[in-house]
């Protein structure tokens, strides 16, 4: 897969105090470029419609902030907690989100494009009814999230844990679970989200009871 990397600045101006920072621009409607930010813990705030590019975040905490309806094109968040966080209806074009921690964060009703999701923890996430074109999961935990009528082009996963997930009208055609474990994942009944999946026989054995199959042992 051909995944467009986020294309950032050598220069970029160092940010020390983002949530100050930031309100500037929300204030004006204006876009932030070329920053880097840090070493920053913030909780609770509000970065609704914010819009970023060219940007780097480093080892920041994001703690229930709220970043609805934001922008985020050419971004990198590494080693960043951005768990319980809402991006409900935020744009993300070629990002990358690198050993990060996510634990429930609301991804719902986003629009992903040409991004990677990469040594990161997922579990109890929200990608409900979002549209994701060119992504990729790496060693992703999504134990236990939610990924309900969403819309999935060209994405991939390896090394991924797909446990108990919600993949209500989510059509999963094409995707290759083979390298990854899925198990025990929520769908229709009969299951049409399954159809055109690419499992291994180990994992269809796991999911023949979702087909109304009793396996006698």
């Amino acid at each position: 897969m051909n995944i467009m990397s986020p294309q950032i600045s050598n220069e970029r101006f160092r940010v020390d105090d983002f949530s100050s920072y930031a309100q500037g621009y929300l204030l004006e409607e204006s876009r932030i470029y070329d920053i880097e930010s840090c070493e920053e813990r913030i909780e609770g705030a509000s970065f609704i419609r914010i819009e970023i590019q060219r940007s780097l975040f480093e080892n920041c905490t994001f703690h229930d902030c709220n970043f609805e309806k934001a922008g985020f094109v050419d971004v990198v968040f590494r080693s960043c907690d951005l768990s319980n966080s809402h991006f409900s209806g935020a744009y993300l074009e070629r990002c990358q989100f690198v050993s990060c921690k996510c634990i429930g964060v609301d991804m719902s009703e986003t629009v992903v494009k040409d991004t990677t999701f990469e040594e990161s923890n997922f579990r109890y996430s929200y990608f409900n009814k979002s549209k994701i074109t060119d992504v990729m999961f790496d060693q992703i935990d999504f134990s236990e999230a939610s990924m309900a009528e969403a819309k999935l082009k060209r994405f991939a996963a390896k090394d991924s844990k797909f446990v108990k997930n919600n993949f209500f009208r989510t059509m999963l055609a094409t995707v290759d679970f083979t390298q990854n474990e899925f198990l025990a994942p929520m769908v229709s009944t009969p299951p049409i989200e399954l159809k055109g999946a690419i499992i291994n026989r180990f994992q269809a054995a796991n999911l023949m009871s979702l087909w109304g199959v009793i396996v006698i042992p």
